[in-house]
């Protein structure tokens, strides 16, 4: 199974901060995840499209210079994910 932690506010929408899903890629594991807490869907998706301000990052790689939610993971796979963050 791939693990899966949430970080910031996402911790609280989930009410959990680590998950556990299967799926092939990254987008089949966050599929499973909001299909478990539907309310995760509005926060990370704006319909079928990662919102653009979430960070999701595999095994410490950022998605997006990879295949971005089609990119493989394995059971031995950990998936982060962060909510916007802002500063100055």
């Amino acid at each position: 199974m791939t693990t899966v932690k949430l970080y910031g506010n996402l911790r609280e929408v989930a009410g959990i901060p680590v998950l556990d899903f299967t799926g092939e890629n990254v987008g089949d594991v966050l599929q499973a995840l909001c299909e478990e807490n539907e309310s995760m869907r509005d926060v990370l998706f704006d319909g079928v499209i990662l919102r653009p301000f979430i960070r999701v990052m595999l095994d410490g790689q950022d998605i997006e210079l990879a295949q971005g939610l089609t990119t493989m993971v394995s059971d031995a796979s950990s998936i982060a994910i962060f909510p916007p963050i802002a500063g100055g």
